[in-house]
């Protein structure tokens, strides 16, 4: 991978090298695809590509520039998504809270003029992300726009009950598939699951690579996944530079 350096920062922010992978959310039953999650991509003018972790998190130092490059994405994810079914959207915590105390929020305006979004939380690491997430579904519930919480039951992120009650779909880590080999993994799975449908909650399994995968989840009675062992029905697309000319 390429040295992320200001260079390629400022390019990004110019509207240069940016992508969106969408990949299919897949219906255990039927096999067919009823939505996707759009992630971000980024390049540099070569070609080579900039891992998306890295680009965000060196920009968290800089709230105005990581909204900024959030609010591009996110009109890119728009803009280019497949025609039909659900646009699972992920929405960086720190980039919604630089407009909180805000009149507007641009986000929000952005994607409640989108029919088929769904805002996925990242899981919390801290308690100020956990305050951050029940404000966005204060923001994004009164816009009639649907939440999903992402990532639920990852090694290293935590869980807020508020939270966790309050979204519309729950997405479980790629890590349950290793967790059930462990004493308790079978126990807490069979609680969220059954959390899930008492309160009328969607389940989407990440993470499925195989067709054992697949099994499982059909198994434990999850109607959704979503995974590389789609990864057929993948759809990039790239942003054409903007200008003549753009900084390697």
């Amino acid at each position: 991978m390429p040295t992320l350096s200001p260079t390629h920062l400022l390019a990004l922010l110019e509207g240069q090298g940016l992508g969106v992978e969408y990949q299919p959310i897949v219906d255990v039953a039927s096999g067919s695809t009823i939505g996707h999650e759009a992630l971000a991509r980024f390049r540099c003018a070569d070609g080579r590509c900039l891992p998306p972790e890295r680009v965000f998190c060196t920009l968290h130092d800089s709230p105005l520039s990581l909204f900024q490059l959030e609010l591009k994405i996110k009109q890119l994810q728009i803009r280019h998504a497949p025609p039909s079914g659900l646009l699972f959207l992920n929405i960086d915590q720190d980039a919604f809270a630089t407009f909180l105390g805000e009149e507007r929020h641009p986000l929000v305006e952005l994607l409640a003029g989108h029919p088929r979004a769904v805002v996925e939380l990242i899981e919390n690491s801290s308690t100020s992300d956990a305050q951050v997430s029940i404000a966005m579904l204060g923001h994004f519930g009164s816009a009639g726009i649907p939440m999903a919480l992402d990532d639920i039951g990852a090694h290293d992120s935590l869980v807020s009950l508020d939270v966790l009650a309050r979204v519309d779909y729950l997405k479980l880590a790629r890590d349950w598939l290793d967790r059930l080999a462990g004493p308790h993994g079978q126990p807490l799975l069979n609680g969220l699951l059954d959390f899930a449908r008492q309160s009328g909650k969607t389940v989407i399994l990440e993470g499925v690579e195989t067709a054992e995968h697949l099994q499982l989840a059909r198994r434990l009675g999850i109607g959704l996944v979503q995974g590389y062992l789609f990864r057929p029905r993948f759809v990039q697309f790239w942003a054409p530079a903007q200008r003549a000319g753009a900084l390697a």
